[in-house]
């Protein structure tokens, strides 16, 4: 009769076989380094580019590149597409984020300030067809208006924001617009990844 084997011995014996790797395991936690140290420059408004620039200065070279991919990971995880044009007030911080990783490579650098611009293009986009549709349905809006007057008096006013139908049609037409943007936008991320090196 054969043994039965425990949960135990059998997860034992498929672990035995992993070897842990010092070199990988160093790798990882410089890159997380990386994030980190990102991240503190994006988030504390108190911490200067200067700051952030000495403490990536102070690594070894043969870590360097860990820390490196690990700050440029974080800065690509915040070039999304904005939702507001408030992202102009902290778009000098990425660029500045930006200008630490590229280590002078001018080609990221103009990168990022074209990301810049195409952001402010992708929300007058935005901007101009919210304001199109609204002209497109402005007819078939007024004779809901109408009928709906005749319902609750002639104060009634239905707003396009108000009326599904619309919002369905424009929630559509601005899913199409992110996709075509979000598009655009990871291309411009992998050429960055490319010029860095990184995965």
């Amino acid at each position: 009769m054969a043994i039965i084997k425990s949960a135990w011995e059998l997860a034992l014996e498929k672990t035995a076989s992993l070897e842990v790797d010092p070199v990988k395991i160093k790798q990882e936690q410089k890159i997380k380094e990386g994030r980190q140290l990102a991240a503190t420059f994006l988030m504390d408004i108190d911490v200067k580019k200067e700051d952030i620039q000495k403490k990536y200065d102070a690594y070894p070279k043969e870590e360097k590149q860990s820390v490196k991919e690990g700050m440029a990971l974080t800065l690509l995880n915040n070039l999304a597409l904005p939702r507001t044009p408030l992202f102009k007030e902290s778009f000098p911080t990425l660029l500045a984020l930006g200008s630490i990783v590229a280590e002078g490579d001018e080609q990221i650098t103009s990168l990022l300030s074209q990301v810049e611009g195409f952001f402010s293009q992708y929300l007058q986009n935005q901007e101009d067809l919210i304001t199109r549709m609204k002209e497109q349905f402005a007819p078939h809006l007024e004779q809901k208006q109408a009928q709906l007057r005749q319902q609750y008096g002639p104060n009634f006013v239905l707003h396009p924001e108000q009326d599904p139908e619309f919002m369905k049609l424009l929630d559509k037409n601005l899913l199409q617009l992110d996709e075509q943007y979000n598009g655009i936008l990871d291309q411009a991320k992998d050429q960055i990844k490319e010029l860095l090196k990184i995965d």
